[in-house]
């Protein structure tokens, strides 16, 4: 048991640590504040594709947020210009990969990816982390898609205060299928702000409140 604790622990701190130093070096540039949303752009180093921080306070619960995420069928309800997107495979209560084809305007071609989606929490400070990367191989390339193999999200939330939560999101992304750099960092802020606004919106539906899971304190 005292094994698997320190194991446990062991892995969140070098999550912790891999996120801080990865991105307090950064320098972010403020685009947009409105309705408690902030979104900031970076220069990714390895990237000619900007990297995006969201920043947000959210009326709801550490759970109410999992339940959210853990149900990828529902992200057309909030995530802008998600078309479709079902659940690939349910790897652990707190672990699933999942489908998903972004809308993308004529002439370009239509976006899929599979990402795999895992949650996890330090018990004593209740900080509660997320990743969500792409993986491949998992399902085939469909014809008349564009397949995005490389998106990395980070989510850190931690609760600040009865129902409600600190959320900083990051995201590096590389879209392929030859859409210049320029043209992407152009309109990046609008997609993150709109999914994080119906985000705050539909955290606070009844279907999302009162969520309990065995991995998660509140």
């Amino acid at each position: 048991m005292m094994r698997s604790l320190i194991g446990k622990m062991s892995w969140f701190l070098l999550v912790i640590l891999c996120f801080n130093n990865c991105y307090s070096q950064t320098e972010w540039a403020l685009k947009k504040d409105k309705d408690g949303i902030k979104v900031y752009t970076g220069k990714a180093a390895d990237s000619k594709f900007n990297m995006i921080r969201v920043s947000c306070k959210l009326n709801g619960s550490l759970s109410s947020l999992a339940s959210i995420l853990l149900q990828p069928e529902i992200q057309p309800e909030w995530v802008i210009a998600t078309k479709t997107t079902k659940l690939v495979k349910r790897l652990a209560n707190n672990h699933i990969y999942y489908y998903t084809i972004a809308s993308i305007p004529w002439p370009l071609s239509n976006r899929d990816l599979i990402i795999d989606l895992w949650i996890q929490q330090d018990s004593l400070t209740k900080k509660m982390i997320i990743h969500a990367n792409t993986i491949d191989k998992i399902i085939p390339p469909i014809a008349g898609l564009e397949r995005v193999l490389f998106s990395q999200a980070t989510w850190e939330v931690i609760p600040i205060a009865v129902n409600q939560i600190q959320v900083e999101y990051i995201l590096k992304i590389n879209p392929g299928g030859g859409i210049p750099a320029w043209v992407v960092n152009m309109f990046i802020t609008k997609g993150p702000f709109e999914s994080f606004y119906n985000l705050s919106k539909i955290i606070q539906e009844k279907r999302f409140q009162g969520q309990q899971f065995d991995f998660i304190k509140n």
